[in-house]
């Protein structure tokens, strides 16, 4: 049930963002420093969102890395000091 409900929430988020980026197709003109491109307003706006949501998970995973590493080390510090005892 609980998936059923999942995919709907999403389809219906899915319908939002075509009906969005169909009312959002002007073009728009972005610099990038030294150039500059043109392109409709909804395709800048899904490649940013795609830029922060691939920055995000990068982030995420560099804590995560971090967060395993410093396990570890406390695991092998616990597990030398049950040695000694």
């Amino acid at each position: 049930m609980m998936r059923i409900v999942a995919i709907f929430f999403f389809f219906i988020i899915a319908v939002i963002a075509l009906f969005f980026s169909l009312l959002n197709f002007q073009p728009v003109e972005i610099s990038l420093y030294f150039t500059s491109i043109k392109m409709p307003l909804a395709i800048a706006l899904t490649i940013e969102l795609f830029a922060g949501i691939f920055i995000g998970f990068l982030v995420a995973f560099i804590h995560i890395v971090r967060l395993k590493s410093q396990f570890k080390s406390l695991s092998r510090q616990i597990s030398a000091s049950k040695d000694i005892d």
